[in-house]
């Protein structure tokens, strides 16, 4: 039971992660005005490490769910 818990928490992180790089990534292209601007300069930031953040996440998830992705990889090219 406690894999499932692991998988349903980094589900959830990679979830709102993904919120917030999204959302920071429209504020910073298309809401605020480029340039030297404190407001700016602090989505850039949040955007930055969100998507550090996310990368690491999605790793993680890799990882957890690497026999899945070999079984099916080895069913897909034909070999059981």
């Amino acid at each position: 039971m406690k894999k499932i818990w692991i998988n349903y928490a980094l589900d959830v992180l990679l979830f709102v992660t993904s919120i917030i790089l999204g959302i920071s990534s429209l504020l910073v292209w298309v809401v605020l005005p480029k340039g030297y601007n404190p407001v700016w300069l602090t989505w850039i930031a949040i955007h930055k490490w969100s998507g550090l953040a996310l990368f690491v996440e999605a790793f993680v998830h890799v990882l957890l769910h690497w026999k899945w992705i070999a079984t099916m990889t080895k069913r897909m090219f034909g070999r059981t």
